[in-house]
Order: structure tokens, then C-alpha cells, then sequence
């Protein structure tokens, strides 16, 4: 398959498509963002101010939307008048569920052998609905994963969209996906469901994050719409950008219940921009920053730090301290540092000797 989108920056083929590598830094600045909400104090600026727990969460949102819709309109370009469309169609499901499912299950397997045991929410994992649970329930080790069952519910429905809904009304499709999720926190405050960490747990809530990600790739894939992107990556630094700054600045002057219904879209929009210029390629400095090396590597292994840092937090470590002799270390500082590197080392394990044989298999299923 060969994509139509012509980059600037630097990309190497991988699969037949363009490999953008910015994006992969991007994806490591999201989940170091998410360790830092973890792991250190709620106080911390990062955390208190800032909140780079949820806008890691947001920008994996907005990466997805953008990268599954553009695999997506390609797919759909090379099965026009393919015979074999459902078996393209599988194939396109079962290259996905390689890359996703089996880690993902095996944390769950270990997490319900060395913690939970058969716990409650154990069904909700298996179905990829926890998202759903936790918005009722208590968090535990697991409770990072709500994020990804809601990947998981826009990976099983989304393509069904994108590939039978007529051509001339996807931006349709898409633009009325956008809206719904601030009208669906409008709906949540006006059935007195205030709390904002249990709507935003809610599949619609985020509808704006993945589909203003689609939406920039609609814009890119369709090179007759390139005014509209560039209006849609404008409005993302200029509009997108104050706001979220504005937000981060008037964060106790802001009647709670406007913050919660357009915080997310704002967020996600200036995420549009990022997004849109690790894509093409960003110069300069930023580009040298994204272009790094090890950053870049830390993208590519993204997938497992996410998935194994509560497990690793909660087992690994404290076995590893215990087997050489060690207590627990009381200060927060020297935690993050151990969580975070045992959890690298585990994620680079993983990529090596169980995702990377396992991606290998795609080269049976060919779209």
C-alpha cells in the first residue's frame, strides 16, 4: 500500500507504509506523562497545574484517530472493486488484535494471578469494557486500562464506518463525531453526573479526541482538502494552543462545569496541530528533539510501558528490591526513577522477544 501523503520530514518505509517517526517521540513524551501522574505527587506542578496525566491520555486519543482513520481511507482506496473485500476486511481486524491483544492479556493474566485473583472487574478487562467499570468503581492495578478499552471500541467500530459509509459523507461522519462528545458531558451535568473524572471514563466523552485525529487525516489523505487542513492545523496552535494555556493558567477561576465540557476538545484541538507537524516533519530544534534517537525508540515500545507500569510499580520492583536485600525507598523521587527505568527494561523484553514475533505474523494477512 503507498500512502498518499506527502511528508517533509524525515520517515522511513515500514510494511509497504511511510513511517512517521516524530510520531513515535510523541507517543513517548504521552506515556512519560502518564508515569509522572502515576507516580509522583498529586501536588507536583506537573500534575496539580498542568495535568500531563490526562493530556498523555488525550494526546494517545488524537494519535490513534489519526493513524487508524489514515490506514483506514487507504484500506478502503485498495478495496474499491477488490473481490475479496471481507477477507481484506479480516485481515485488517486481525492485524490489529496482533498488535494489541496479547500483552494486554497477558498483563491481565498476571495481574489476576499475582493481585486480584478472579476480581469483579476481570470480565470487564477480558470484553475491554473497564472503562465502563471504573466509572462506578473503585481503581486498582488495572485501572490504567480503561484508555485502552476505549481504543479497543474505536478500533472494533470505527472501521466499519470509514469503509462503507459513502465517500461524500465521511467528513460528515466525522465532524458530527467531534460534537458529540461535549454534548455528551453537557447531557452528563444536566443528569447532576458532576464528576468529571467518571464521565470523561465514558466512551462519548472522548469521541472529540479521536475524531478531531480522524479528522486531520481525512483532511491529509484527501490532498484537495489541503486548505482545510491548514486551517485545521491553524486554528489548532492559535485557538487550540491559547485556550489550553488559558485553561492551565485560570485553573481556580474557571466555573468547573464549563472547564469539563470544553477542556477536552481544546486540548485535543491544539493536539491537531502537534500531531499534524510531527507528521510532516517538524524542523529545527523541535524536529531535532522528536528525530532523538532513544526518544524515538521509547515510542516504538510505548504500547508496553503503558501496559506494564502498574504491574511493574506494584510487583516487579518491590520483588526485585526484596530478592537483593533492599526496603522499599521512601523517597517519591528515587520510586519514579526505579519504577520508571524497570518498567523500560521490561517494555524493551517485551518488544523484543514477544511483540516483535508476534508482529511478524501480519505478513500472513496482507490488505
Amino acid at each position: 500500500m503507498q500512502l498518499q501523503l506527502q511528508l517533509t520530514g524525515k520517515v522511513k518505509k515500514q510494511n509497504q507504509l511511510k513511517h512517521m517517526i516524530q510520531l513515535d517521540a510523541l507517543r513517548a513524551i504521552a506515556v512519560f506523562g502518564v508515569l509522572v501522574y502515576h507516580w509522583l505527587p498529586q501536588q507536583f506542578f506537573l500534575n496539580s497545574t498542568v495535568g500531563v496525566g490526562t493530556l498523555g491520555v488525550k494526546l494517545f486519543f488524537v494519535l490513534s484517530g489519526f493513524l487508524i482513520t489514515f490506514i483506514l481511507l487507504n484500506t478502503r482506496e485498495n478495496l474499491e472493486g477488490n473481490q475479496r473485500i471481507w477477507v481484506n476486511i479480516r485481515n485488517f481486524y486481525i492485524r490489529r488484535f496482533l498488535r494489541i491483544l496479547p500483552i494486554y492479556y497477558l498483563t491481565l493474566f498476571l495481574t489476576t494471578r499475582f493481585f486480584l485473583g478472579l476480581h469483579p472487574s476481570f470480565i470487564w478487562h477480558f470484553t475491554y469494557l473497564s472503562n465502563f467499570y471504573y466509572a462506578w468503581h473503585k481503581w486498582d492495578i488495572n485501572s490504567p486500562f480503561w484508555s485502552l478499552a476505549i481504543e479497543f471500541q474505536f478500533y472494533l467500530f470505527w472501521p466499519l464506518f470509514v469503509l462503507f459509509v459513502p465517500k461524500k459523507h465521511l467528513d460528515k461522519l466525522i465532524y458530527s463525531t467531534i460534537i458529540i462528545a461535549p454534548l455528551f458531558r453537557i447531557l452528563c451535568l444536566q443528569m447532576a453526573l458532576n464528576d468529571g473524572i467518571r464521565i470523561n471514563l465514558l466512551t462519548p466523552a472522548c469521541f472529540d479526541s479521536l475524531g478531531l485525529g480522524a479528522l486531520l487525516a481525512f483532511y491529509n489523505y484527501n490532498q484537495n482538502r489541503s486548505r482545510a487542513k491548514s486551517l485545521l492545523s491553524n486554528l489548532g496552535f492559535w485557538i487550540g494552543g491559547s485556550l489550553s494555556f488559558a485553561l492551565i493558567i485560570t485553573k481556580n477561576h474557571i466555573d468547573p462545569g464549563l472547564r469539563l465540557v470544553v477542556q477536552d476538545s481544546i486540548n485535543a484541538l491544539f493536539f491537531v496541530w502537534v500531531v499534524d507537524g510531527a507528521a510532516r516533519g517538524f524542523g529545527n530544534i523541535t524536529g531535532s528533539i522528536l528525530e532523538f534517537k532513544p526518544l524515538v525508540y521509547l515510542g516504538k515500545i510505548s504500547y508496553g510501558i503503558y501496559i506494564y507500569h502498574s504491574f511493574v510499580a506494584g510487583a516487579v520492583v518491590p520483588t526485585i528490591l526484596n530478592y537483593l536485600g533492599f526496603s522499599y525507598p521512601k523517597s517519591v523521587g528515587i520510586q519514579f526513577v526505579l519504577n520508571t527505568v524497570t518498567t523500560i527494561v521490561v517494555a524493551m523484553l517485551s518488544w523484543q522477544y514477544i511483540e516483535q514475533p508476534i508482529n511478524n505474523l501480519k505478513r500472513h494477512f496482507k490488505v
